[in-house]
């Protein structure tokens, strides 16, 4: 693990790419970065002047290698450093289609311009030191984020809010370090040593900060992928009927005859923007055929993997008088869950005594209940993160990181509990800061570089 060589900008080549989406479209816009990158602008827009006004859309024919026109467009022109990758970059933006915008990259190619890998824009911001590298990571989570809570929480660390709180704890845990070091290098007549306590105290807050951030995982990983709320209940009970009348469309195939459901079916849905995937499972029961038997274990599986399980019971047995008699074990205590009682449109009476846990009422026919229900799934799944606009994690890189820095900064007040020497605890101490470095990016090895901007798309 080295620190990151500075970068030249002129030892790296000049690279292009289309840096919209495929398709047909309006509007294409090809990327350009590199030390060639106002030299090709000039080229492509066919001007014998010797520079391109910085920061200027200029309209203009976009001419070919032989001099032709391929469109007409605008081209600006972004000297270094003040561009998205810290070198100079062109932008060209041409009508949309996959026509222009590949005869544009091609000019570009015969220009001298090299094809760009996936992420290259980035990872030459984040090297030109235009972004940590938990900014750089945010970019292709912010791009694929999948809804509007998801792009809040991404946002915020693009921003620099993440980051913060990692520099603050960093300098804050070697401004400790430099006092264990210099009362080691002083005596007590030259300088006033800090308390045990005064460290503990310090250390406890430092694991404090980190034992939040790693507490927002859970909720980031569900906005990454959409939260998983399981259906569950015996057959004929509603379930896809309710699903059903939750999407307000019918998605599943609903009958009076039990078993219907023989898969496990999944669905997309938003909750306040917050992401949700709603399964509709086969009914828990004995199944005498083989197909039904194997739904019920695709249930069971997806009974574990659940953020919640939504159990559903038909409210109309034993004509609504005992409706708890039809409460079956509750699920695993690490699994939330709702108990939810279908079809109240048929029953008269509804039961008034006591019940543990949340309970709810549905018709899925007529409707009622179901938005009571949408807010307590919400409010199950989201809790206290996502409305104190507090940071998110969403990152496994993030989570392994702080993790160890959680486990070294307990074992540091291990050590100064037990009095441990000075120098050992403030070598543990110098661990922690260098996986912070790892976090930011100040320190790095090729491999995670590779691996962070490998999942981007070509042209970010």
């Amino acid at each position: 693990m080295t620190a990151l060589p500075s970068v030249s900008v002129n030892s790296c080549p000049t690279i292009a790419a289309v840096a919209t989406a495929p398709g047909v479209g309006g509007l294409s816009v090809i990327r350009i970065s590199g030390p060639k990158a106002q030299s090709v602008g000039q080229k492509l827009s066919g001007s014998k002047k010797k520079n391109l006004k910085p920061r200027y859309a200029k309209y203009t024919p976009i001419v070919s290698p032989s001099g032709t026109n391929i469109d007409s467009g605008i081209i600006t022109y972004f000297p270094l450093p003040n561009s998205y990758t810290g070198e100079d970059v062109i932008e060209v933006a041409c009508h949309g289609g996959s026509v222009i915008s590949s005869q544009v990259l091609e000019a570009c190619f015969s220009f001298g311009c090299k094809p760009a890998e996936p992420g290259e824009f980035t990872k030459r911001a984040f090297l030109n030191g235009k972004m940590d590298l938990i900014q750089a990571e945010a970019v292709a989570s912010l791009i694929m984020s999948s809804s509007s809570l998801s792009k809040e929480a991404n946002y915020r660390i693009l921003s620099g809010q993440f980051s913060k709180i990692i520099n603050d704890l960093k300098f804050s845990l070697l401004d400790l370090v430099v006092t264990l070091e210099a009362e080691l290098d002083f005596t007590e007549e030259e300088i006033t040593p800090l308390s045990t306590n005064k460290k503990l105290s310090l250390l406890s807050d430092a694991v404090s900060g980190v034992d939040d951030l790693l507490a927002t995982y859970h909720t980031g990983k569900m906005l990454e992928r959409g939260a998983l709320v399981v259906l569950v209940g015996k057959p004929n009970v509603g379930k896809s009927s309710l699903l059903n009348s939750i999407l307000s469309e019918e998605r599943t195939i609903v009958s009076d005859a039990p078993g219907t459901t023989r898969d496990a079916v999944e669905v997309p849905f938003l909750i306040k923007g917050f992401p949700v995937r709603f399964v509709d499972t086969a009914g828990m029961r004995d199944a005498d055929s083989i197909v039904e038997q194997k739904g019920v274990k695709f249930s069971r599986k997806y009974i574990k993997k659940a953020d919640l399980v939504i159990n559903v019971f038909d409210a109309k047995d034993n004509n609504g008088e005992s409706i708890e008699k039809d409460l079956f074990s509750p699920n695993p205590s690490y699994v939330r869950h709702l108990r939810v009682f279908n079809k109240v449109d048929l029953v008269t009476k509804r039961s008034d005594h006591k019940r543990n846990g949340e309970t709810f009422f549905t018709s899925a026919l007529t409707g009622d209940g179901i938005d009571p229900l949408l807010e307590a799934i919400y409010n199950n799944l989201v809790g206290t993160p996502l409305l104190s606009n507090q940071v998110i994690i969403n990152s496994s890189r993030h989570h392994e990181a702080l993790q160890r820095v959680s486990s070294c900064l307990g074992a540091t007040k291990v050590g100064l509990k037990r009095e441990d020497p000075l120098d050992v605890v403030a070598s543990d101490l110098r661990i922690s800061v260098s996986i912070l470095d790892e976090l930011l990016g100040v320190t790095t090895a090729d491999d995670i570089l590779e691996n962070v901007f490998s999942k981007f798309c070509i042209g970010k």
